[in-house]
């Protein structure tokens, strides 16, 4: 008896292994009553939930707003990157034109505030002072925008006035159909479709030199020692009528944008230009 039932306990071993072999789709009639038997019980004790995309939408964490913080900062610091090498290769380019012995020390500075609270006056507010080197007329561009000069300097701030404030007289060259440069002298002349704008006067055309026409660059010209020449004021909007005596009178809009950006470029005093005097050297002493 005991044979016959090791025999059968046998067969029925020997037939589990085998099933997945002979019929690896299953036999229904044993897995259907055993998935149910094991499905009863699965119901009676729940199994790990599985997070979906709708269980993150809880408060983030320290870590994550750490990490949000970070990003940002780092972002800010890529755009300020990029946008002071603009600035400085513009300018670069713009000095290179002016035939400079000397390159200007340049030095950044944040606009702290874009606005002049007087509204007959157009002046900023930069973070930079007589502790940085800043003096009185030194220029301040925006790349290669002439902004102002530096009309008021304390320790660590300085008043900027811009060349649109009504106080403002600049020398300028203006460029013609062939490329001459015409001098002439720019100052506000109030404003233009909500715009400033500036008037250029005693711009002389002689025969051979071409028309001014609109959109005619204006440029910084040689007559201050401490503003670099070919820096951009403006572009010219209108033209008086040029044949009533050679003499027309320009009205440009300046070209500078506060909106652009935040930070400006202080030049420190220019010493040496390629264009003025030298002093003669001096005498070899004669030997005795």
């Amino acid at each position: 008896m005991r044979w016959r039932k090791r025999h059968a306990w046998g067969a029925v071993l020997v037939a589990l292994f085998a099933l997945p072999v002979l019929k690896p789709d299953g036999v229904a009639l044993i897995e259907e009553p055993a998935g149910a038997f094991f499905g009863y019980f699965a119901k009676l004790t729940p199994g790990p939930k599985l997070l979906s995309a709708d269980d993150h939408a809880g408060p983030p964490s320290e870590l994550v707003r750490e990490l949000e913080r970070e990003n940002r900062i780092l972002w800010d610091r890529q755009l300020r990157t990029q946008e002071r090498l603009r600035q400085l290769g513009e300018l670069t380019a713009a000095l290179e034109r002016s035939e400079l012995d000397r390159l200007p020390r340049a030095v950044l500075a944040r606009v702290l505030r874009a606005h002049d609270p007087y509204p007959t006056r157009r002046s900023i507010l930069i973070d930079r002072g007589t502790s940085d080197g800043v003096r009185v007329g030194n220029p301040v561009v925006m790349g290669s925008v002439l902004l102002g000069r530096v009309r008021a300097v304390h320790a660590h701030t300085a008043h900027v006035q811009l060349v649109t404030d009504p106080r403002s007289r600049l020398e300028v060259f203006v460029r013609t159909s062939t490329g001459a440069l015409l001098r002439g002298y720019a100052r506000r002349d109030g404003t233009a479709d909500g715009h400033d704008r500036l008037r250029v006067d005693f711009v002389r055309l002689r025969e051979g030199m071409g028309v001014i026409g609109r959109k005619a660059p204006v440029f910084t010209s040689n007559f201050d020692e401490r503003v670099p020449a070919h820096l951009l004021v403006g572009l010219v909007s209108e033209v008086s009528d040029p044949d009533r005596d050679r003499m027309p009178v320009l009205y440009l809009r300046p070209a500078l944008d506060l909106d652009l950006s935040t930070e400006v470029v202080v030049l420190q005093t220019l010493e040496h230009r390629s264009n003025a005097p030298r002093p003669l050297p001096k005498p070899a002493a004669r030997k005795r």
